[in-house]
């Protein structure tokens, strides 16, 4: 299984969702909190391209934003 990043911040309902459907799938994952962590914020900008959070990495797939999981 390819290693799953989950850029989150703080007070944000759609980081929260994202979280609770990776842990009720079982799905092991890093979290990194942009809100608190400069290297975080560096690495969904720079690395993602990323806008705005959740930013979901899983291997080569860039997920930015909440799109809810089937």
């Amino acid at each position: 299984m390819a290693d799953v990043k989950v850029f989150v911040k703080d007070g944000c309902p759609h980081c929260s969702k994202l979280i609770a459907q990776l842990q009720k799938q079982g799905t092991p994952f890093q979290e990194f909190n942009v809100s608190s962590s400069q290297k975080a914020l560096k690495e969904a900008k720079e690395k993602y391209g990323a806008d705005q959070v959740p930013v979901l990495v899983e291997g080569d797939k860039v997920t930015i934003g909440y799109k809810g999981m089937g």
